[in-house]
Protein backbone atom coordinates (compact mmCIF):
# COMPACT_ATOMS: atom_id res chain seq x y z
CA UNK A 1 0.00 0.00 0.00
CA UNK A 2 1.41 3.68 -0.72
CA UNK A 3 -0.09 6.52 0.66
CA UNK A 4 2.56 8.91 0.55
CA UNK A 5 2.93 11.63 -2.01
CA UNK A 6 5.86 10.84 -4.58
CA UNK A 7 6.24 14.92 -5.31
CA UNK A 8 7.12 15.21 -0.67
CA UNK A 9 8.29 11.97 0.00
CA UNK A 10 10.74 9.20 -1.17
CA UNK A 11 8.75 6.18 -0.05
CA UNK A 12 6.81 5.70 -3.01
CA UNK A 13 10.16 5.48 -4.74
CA UNK A 14 11.47 2.71 -2.62
CA UNK A 15 7.73 0.86 -2.60
CA UNK A 16 8.27 0.39 -5.91
CA UNK A 17 12.24 -0.20 -5.70
CA UNK A 18 11.43 -2.81 -3.19
CA UNK A 19 8.36 -4.59 -4.64
CA UNK A 20 10.26 -4.95 -8.01
CA UNK A 21 12.83 -7.12 -6.05
CA UNK A 22 10.15 -9.33 -5.00
CA UNK A 23 8.83 -9.91 -8.20
CA UNK A 24 12.29 -10.78 -9.05
CA UNK A 25 12.34 -13.15 -6.76
CA UNK A 26 9.08 -14.83 -8.38
CA UNK A 27 6.65 -13.70 -5.71
CA UNK A 28 3.56 -12.15 -6.97
CA UNK A 29 2.91 -8.40 -5.59
CA UNK A 30 0.18 -6.37 -5.56
CA UNK A 31 -0.35 -2.58 -4.82
CA UNK A 32 -2.93 -0.02 -3.40
CA UNK A 33 -2.39 3.21 -4.46
CA UNK A 34 -4.13 5.77 -1.86
CA UNK A 35 -5.23 9.78 -3.54
CA UNK A 36 -2.16 10.82 -2.25
CA UNK A 37 -0.21 8.35 -4.96
CA UNK A 38 -2.14 9.19 -7.81
CA UNK A 39 0.47 10.72 -9.44
CA UNK A 40 1.92 8.13 -9.66
CA UNK A 41 -0.48 6.87 -12.64
CA UNK A 42 -1.09 10.35 -13.42
CA UNK A 43 2.34 11.29 -14.22
CA UNK A 44 4.62 10.17 -17.52
CA UNK A 45 7.73 8.71 -16.43
CA UNK A 46 9.47 12.10 -17.76
CA UNK A 47 7.36 13.99 -15.35
CA UNK A 48 8.57 11.78 -12.11
CA UNK A 49 11.93 12.65 -13.06
CA UNK A 50 12.29 16.22 -11.05
CA UNK A 51 10.79 14.36 -7.74
CA UNK A 52 12.96 13.20 -5.16
CA UNK A 53 13.96 9.91 -6.06
CA UNK A 54 12.49 10.44 -9.61
CA UNK A 55 15.31 9.20 -11.41
CA UNK A 56 14.23 5.60 -9.31
CA UNK A 57 10.47 6.01 -10.29
CA UNK A 58 11.66 6.94 -13.88
CA UNK A 59 13.76 3.98 -14.04
CA UNK A 60 11.33 1.40 -12.47
CA UNK A 61 7.89 2.36 -12.54
CA UNK A 62 6.88 1.08 -15.94
CA UNK A 63 8.33 -2.43 -15.65
CA UNK A 64 6.43 -2.83 -11.78
CA UNK A 65 3.29 -1.86 -13.56
CA UNK A 66 3.67 -4.29 -16.15
CA UNK A 67 4.77 -6.81 -13.41
CA UNK A 68 2.62 -6.35 -10.82
CA UNK A 69 0.12 -8.88 -9.91
CA UNK A 70 -2.71 -6.48 -9.83
CA UNK A 71 -3.14 -2.68 -9.59
CA UNK A 72 -5.79 -0.96 -7.45
CA UNK A 73 -6.29 3.04 -6.56
CA UNK A 74 -8.32 4.72 -4.25
CA UNK A 75 -11.20 6.12 -6.94
CA UNK A 76 -10.80 9.31 -8.27
CA UNK A 77 -13.25 12.37 -7.00
CA UNK A 78 -13.64 13.30 -10.77
CA UNK A 79 -12.73 11.05 -13.70
CA UNK A 80 -9.29 10.82 -14.64
CA UNK A 81 -8.24 12.52 -17.59
CA UNK A 82 -7.34 9.53 -19.49
CA UNK A 83 -7.08 5.26 -18.58
CA UNK A 84 -5.30 4.25 -15.75
CA UNK A 85 -3.74 0.56 -15.42
CA UNK A 86 -5.36 -1.02 -12.88
CA UNK A 87 -9.33 -0.83 -11.33
CA UNK A 88 -10.35 1.34 -8.50
CA UNK A 89 -10.97 0.41 -4.45
CA UNK A 90 -12.89 2.59 -2.60
CA UNK A 91 -10.58 1.95 0.91
CA UNK A 92 -13.69 0.60 2.65
CA UNK A 93 -13.53 -2.37 0.19
CA UNK A 94 -9.99 -2.76 1.20
CA UNK A 95 -10.55 -4.47 4.44
CA UNK A 96 -11.52 -7.27 2.65
CA UNK A 97 -8.65 -8.10 0.67
CA UNK A 98 -6.17 -7.95 3.26
CA UNK A 99 -6.58 -11.31 4.77
CA UNK A 100 -5.98 -12.83 1.83
CA UNK A 101 -2.54 -11.28 1.30
CA UNK A 102 0.55 -13.01 2.93
CA UNK A 103 2.39 -9.36 4.06
CA UNK A 104 1.16 -6.26 4.03
CA UNK A 105 3.42 -3.22 3.80
CA UNK A 106 2.41 0.19 3.76
CA UNK A 107 5.01 3.33 2.46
Amino acid sequence: MIKADPANDPRPAEAIRSALGLIAGEIPVSVYLFREAHALLLSSPDDLLDLEDGEVLHRFLGTFFDMAAEILYEPFSTPPPRALRGKPLPPKDLGRLIPGFDHTIFF
